[in-house]
C-alpha cells in the first residue's frame, strides 16, 4: 500500500499512485486543485486502527498532538501526518505518531525522506534519508525530487508530466 499525506502539487502523481498501487491518500494544504482526495481517511489493518491526514489546522488551540487525536473517533493506534515536512516516528501513550517528512525536501525538512509502516501484532515506522538537504529553494531540486518520487513509489521513471 502507498499512503500519501498531502501536498502532492499535481493531480497527475494522484492519478498515476491511484493506477499502479492500492493507494490511500489526503488533501494537503497546497491540493485544493486536485478532486476527490479526502481531508482524512482511515485504514484498518491487522485489526490496527490507523488514521490518515494531512495535518493543517490540527496545531491550535493545544497543540498538535492533540490537533490530531481530536481528528479521529475511538482508540487510534497510530496517526500518520504530513504538513510540518519533519520526520516524527514517535510512541506516546500507545499510540505511534508518524510523519514520514518530506521527500522534495521542502521547508523545514531538514532531509529529504520517505517512510516505511510496518504492521504485525506491533505497528512500527521507519524513516528513511534520502538526501541530506542543502537550503536551497525547492525548485533547484525538482529534479532530484521527481526521481525520489518515482524510486520511492516504484514508477522507475515513468515518463509522465510530473518526472519531465
Amino acid at each position: 500500500m502507498v499512503v500519501h499525506l498531502g501536498d502532492f502539487h499535481s493531480e497527475d502523481l494522484v492519478n498515476d499512485l491511484k493506477e499502479i498501487s492500492n493507494f490511500r491518500g489526503v488533501a494537503g494544504n497546497h491540493d485544493s486543485h486536485i478532486p476527490g482526495l479526502p481531508e482524512k481517511d482511515l485504514v484498518e489493518i491487522g485489526g490496527k486502527r490507523i488514521g490518515i491526514i494531512h495535518g493543517h489546522g490540527c496545531v491550535f488551540p493545544f497543540g498538535f498532538k492533540w490537533g490530531l487525536l481530536t481528528q479521529f473517533e475511538g482508540r487510534m493506534d497510530a496517526i500518520l501526518y504530513g504538513h510540518t515536512h519533519s520526520a516524527r516516528n514517535t510512541m506516546e501513550e500507545g499510540i505511534l505518531f508518524f510523519n514520514p517528512g518530506s521527500v522534495c525536501g521542502r521547508f523545514p525538512a531538514m532531509h529529504r525522506s520517505y517512510g516505511i509502516l510496518t504492521v504485525g501484532e506491533q505497528i512500527s515506522g521507519e524513516v528513511i534519508t534520502i538526501e541530506t538537504k542543502r537550503y536551497y529553494h525547492l525548485n533547484r531540486y525538482i529534479g532530484l525530487a521527481s526521481k525520489a518520487i518515482s524510486y520511492c513509489c516504484g514508477l522507475n521513471g515513468r515518463p509522465d508530466s510530473y518526472l519531465q
